[in-house]
């Protein structure tokens, strides 16, 4: 079986029914033209098949995407050791993956680490919040990503 030449980046958060699958799809989107990446997510407490929260997929239909198809899925050990990126929501989330896979310590970040503006703030769970609590994570997550997209995306991409 030939090597995927892809890289891959995952979205890690708790249940992957929020934030997780809303920065996916906001990065499937913001990268649909450049070729040579693939996205997913995952969470390290899901159960799996559950769908995206009903907020969630509010929130990014205003951007003009769909997260009605989205199904969460548990974070597997093989994804921690074969991902080129795991971005995680929460320095939590880093922590708990850095204890599965020490050896990743290099390709495993939290979202908001790529910027500037926010760079040991957490990625906070909208759950159990109001519409615009979903807006307000997906606006961070969307702003957060531009920075990864400038750090991690782009540079192997012009080479």
């Amino acid at each position: 079986m030939p090597e995927d030449p892809n890289q891959h980046l995952v979205f890690v958060c708790t249940g992957n029914t929020c934030r997780s699958p809303m920065a996916e799809a906001l990065m499937r989107h913001l990268c649909r033209s450049i070729s040579g990446w693939t996205f997913s997510s995952a969470g390290i407490f899901a159960g799996g098949g559950s769908p995206a929260n009903e907020l969630a997929i509010r929130a990014v239909e205003e951007k003009g995407l769909d997260l009605r198809g989205h199904r969460s899925q548990a974070l597997l050990p093989s994804q921690i050791q074969e991902a080129d990126w795991l971005i995680a929501m929460t320095s939590g989330h880093r922590d708990w993956m850095l204890n599965q896979a020490p050896n990743r310590v290099d390709r495993i970040r939290t979202l908001n680490s790529f910027g500037s503006a926010f760079p040991d703030r957490d990625v906070m769970d909208p759950i159990g919040g109001s519409f615009d609590t979903y807006r307000t994570t997906r606006d961070e997550i969307e702003s957060a990503l531009t920075d990864l997209i400038l750090t991690v995306i782009q540079p192997t991409t012009s080479s």
